[in-house]
């Protein structure tokens, strides 16, 4: 084929498809998407490590029906509070319930906890993950107290403790009742024992010594602050419930 006649096949090709391309309608382009107003309050759980218990409640229907649930931890604790409404606090350990009531605020955890609790924000613990609980049958007395003594400074404060199966009645209907201390579960439930005190003088207590002051029903007993304690007596006192104090 010649030059002359390639140039004229080429040409004509071109024309037809050109003409076929304008029998066609012009694409539309997509419409861009309109945002989704979502008006619902923010949750946030917040707690130190993950767990299956948080997964549930991020998961929660009935939950995600009246917030926009959201996890702390999966933002590296990069959130802002004010787009909650409630918080719900896992892992109150000791150690972060005594920097919640003293005003310390040096890990993440404990400085979003104490600015919800500053913005007065709905704030819930299930009871079951307040760590102080678990020793209401080991721990001296005075100090289990000083320590509910602090508790009893959050809950003043708008902390909730309820139960973690009546946790989502709880938030979804704020006139439910938080969780009394007869409420609380058998193994996180503080024994109500009242403190009946009794002193020793002696140079050296002896298992002899403790057992006389708990058949006295004595669960507290002061000692000299350079008494020595034989390993008998402190087995006996521990094993009895009895809390030994040096002054």
């Amino acid at each position: 084929m010649e030059q002359k006649d390639l140039i004229e096949e080429i040409v004509a090709r071109v024309a037809t498809k050109m003409a076929s391309l304008e029998g066609q309608k012009p694409q539309q382009e997509a419409e861009p998407a309109v945002p989704v107003c979502d008006d619902r309050p923010g949750l946030l759980i917040l707690r130190q490590d993950h767990g299956d218990v948080c997964h549930d409640l991020y998961d929660s229907e009935r939950l995600s029906k009246q917030f926009k649930t959201d996890c702390a931890l999966l933002h590296n604790y990069e959130v802002n509070m004010d787009d909650y409404d409630v918080v719900i606090l896992f892992d109150l350990t000791n150690d972060a319930l005594a920097k919640l009531a003293t005003g310390i605020c040096d890990t993440p955890y404990t400085r979003l906890a104490s600015q919800a609790l500053l913005m007065g924000k709905r704030i819930y613990v299930p009871c079951e993950q307040v760590e102080l609980y678990r020793y209401a049958k080991t721990a001296p007395k005075p100090y289990y107290a000083m320590l509910q003594e602090k508790l009893a400074l959050l809950t003043a404060s708008g902390l909730v403790v309820c139960k973690l199966d009546d946790l989502e009645n709880c938030i979804l209907d704020e006139q439910s009742a938080p969780c009394t201390q007869e409420e609380v579960p058998h193994e996180c439930q503080k024994e109500q024992k009242p403190l009946k005190e009794f002193r020793l003088s002696k140079r050296v207590i002896t298992e002899r010594d403790i057992s006389e002051a708990c058949a006295a029903k004595a669960n507290c007993i002061y000692i000299p602050a350079r008494s020595i304690v034989t390993d008998l007596a402190k087995d006996y006192a521990r094993t009895r419930d009895i809390s030994l104090i040096r002054e």
